[in-house]
C-alpha cells in the first residue's frame, strides 16, 4: 500500500469522533478524506476488482433504496439518503481492501482504540470535574435529565451524541482486548489500562449502548467455549442487561420528570394499574410500524420518515423535540421508509456480515473482535440508527473479509 494511502487511512480513523462539521447532508470531515483515500488505494488494485460475488446483499440493499426513492413522493430526498448510504458503503469497500496489508490494518485498529480512549479521557474531567464553573463544552459532553436516572453528566467525546460515543466505545473496547491478547509485561498492562478506560467511559455515556457492550464482551471472552457454568452465568447477565435496557426504553413510571416522554400511558402489572410516560423510543417505533402498515411494500421513501413525526407533532402526539426525528431503530426505520423490500434487504445484509469468513472460534483475536463488535452494534440497532455509524462499516470490513489479517495471537481469552 502506498504511503499516501496509509496516512489517509489513519487520518480518516482519527477524524471519526469529529461528528459536527456543518457540511451538507450531515457529512463528516472524514467523508472528505474517504474519496481521496479510495483513489490512492486504487494504485494497488483497480476499483473494479474490489467488488466480490458475495457482495450481492450490499448491492441489493442499495438497489432497494434506489428503487423506493424513485417511486416515493419526494425522490430527491430519497436520492440524498441513497448518497449517504453509498458513502458509508464506501467505507466498507475501501477498508476491506486495505486489510490486504496486515500491518496497516493492525495500525488502524490501534489508532481507532487510542483515539476513542483519548477523547473519552478528555471528556471525563470536563464533564464531571467542571474545571470551568458553569461551562461544559457541548462537544465533550453535557448534563441531562434522563428517565429513571435523573440529572447526570453524559460523555460525548466529540461525537454527535452520547449514544454514538457509547457504540464507538463498544468497538474500541473489544479491539483493545484483542490487542491485549498474547501480550505480556508492560504491553499487556498498557492495553489492560486502555480497555479499563473504555469500559468506564461506556457506562459514563449513560446510553442504551451498554446492552450491545455486554453482549460483545461476553461473546468475545467466551468465544472459544471456556467453562460451561461461567459461560452460562455471563450470558445470563448479558441478556439481563439487554432486557433491562430495552424495557427502560418503553415507559417511565410516574409523572413526567423530563422531556423524553411523549405522553401519558397506563398499563397493568400483576393486577395493579401503573401510570407513566411513554418514552420517545417506543413512540417512534409505534409511528414507524404504523407507517409500515400504511405502505407495506415500498414504504414512505428513504429519508422521509420525518413527515410522519411532523404529522404526529401537529396532531399533539409528539412534543417539539421529536417533530423531525429518525426512527432510532434501523429495522423499524427501514420498514417504514422502504417497506418489506427494504426490511428484507437489510436483514440479508446483516446476515452476510455475520456469515462471512471462518467460524468465530477459529478466527484470530482481531477478526473475532471485529465480528463481535458488529454483533453488539446490531443488538443496539433496536434503539439507534447504527447503519449511519461509520465505525460499524469499518468493523464489518475487518470482520467479513476472509483474508483479514491474522494478528500476533489468537488466545481464546484476552
Amino acid at each position: 500500500m502506498t504511503r499516501l494511502a496509509r496516512w489517509l487511512a489513519i487520518l480518516y480513523v482519527v477524524l471519526l469522533p469529529v461528528g459536527r462539521s456543518g457540511l451538507p447532508m450531515n457529512a463528516q470531515w472524514g467523508d472528505l478524506v474517504l474519496p481521496v483515500l479510495a483513489v490512492a488505494a486504487t494504485r494497488e488494485q483497480p476499483l473494479g476488482r474490489w467488488w466480490r460475488a458475495q457482495d450481492w446483499p450490499l448491492a441489493l440493499y442499495l438497489l432497494v433504496t434506489l428503487v423506493t426513492a424513485l417511486i416515493s413522493a419526494e425522490p430527491s430526498a430519497g436520492l440524498k439518503h441513497l448518497a449517504k448510504q453509498l458513502s458509508v458503503a464506501l467505507v466498507f469497500v475501501v477498508f476491506r481492501q486495505l486489510t490486504a496489508d496486515a500491518a496497516l490494518t493492525r495500525t488502524l485498529a490501534k489508532t481507532f482504540v487510542l483515539t476513542v480512549a483519548a477523547v473519552t479521557l478528555a471528556s471525563v474531567p470536563v464533564v464531571f470535574l467542571r474545571p470551568w464553573p458553569g461551562f461544559v463544552p457541548a462537544l465533550l459532553g453535557a448534563s441531562a435529565t434522563l428517565p429513571f436516572l435523573g440529572l447526570v453528566g453524559r460523555l460525548r467525546g466529540g461525537f454527535l451524541t452520547p449514544e454514538m460515543l457509547g457504540n464507538a466505545l463498544l468497538v474500541a473496547f473489544v479491539l483493545a482486548l484483542a490487542l491485549r491478547a498474547g501480550r505480556s509485561g508492560g504491553a499487556r498492562a498498557a492495553w489492560t489500562a486502555v480497555a479499563t478506560i473504555l469500559a468506564a467511559g461506556e457506562f459514563l455515556t449513560f446510553s442504551h449502548s451498554v446492552a450491545g457492550f455486554a453482549v460483545t464482551a461476553v461473546l468475545f471472552v467466551f468465544r472459544a467455549g471456556p467453562s460451561r457454568p461461567g459461560r452460562y452465568l455471563a450470558w445470563s447477565a448479558a441478556i439481563a442487561v439487554v432486557v433491562t435496557v430495552n424495557a427502560a426504553s418503553l415507559v417511565e413510571p410516574g409523572p413526567a420528570a423530563n422531556d423524553y416522554g411523549v405522553g401519558p400511558v397506563s398499563f397493568q402489572v400483576m393486577g395493579a394499574r401503573v401510570h407513566g410516560e411513554l418514552i420517545h423510543y417506543a413512540a417512534l417505533k409505534q409511528t414507524a410500524w404504523s407507517s409500515f402498515l400504511d405502505h407495506p411494500l415500498t414504504g414512505l421513501g428513504p429519508g422521509q420518515f420525518g413527515r410522519e413525526t411532523e404529522r404526529a407533532f401537529q396532531e399533539g402526539r409528539f412534543n417539539a423535540r421529536y417533530r423531525n426525528k429518525p426512527p432510532q431503530c434501523d429495522l423499524m426505520g427501514r420498514l417504514a421508509e422502504s417497506g418489506i423490500l427494504g426490511g428484507l434487504s437489510l436483514l440479508l445484509l446483516w446476515g452476510s456480515w455475520l456469515r462471512a469468513g471462518p467460524a468465530l472460534s477459529t478466527r484470530s483475536a482481531m477478526q473475532s473482535a471485529a465480528l463481535t463488535a458488529v454483533v453488539g452494534l446490531l443488538v443496539n440497532s433496536v434503539n439507534a440508527d447504527v447503519m449511519n455509524f461509520r465505525f460499524l462499516w469499518l468493523a464489518a470490513a475487518w470482520a467479513s473479509w476472509p483474508e483479514a489479517p491474522p494478528d500476533e495471537a489468537s488466545a481464546p481469552n484476552a
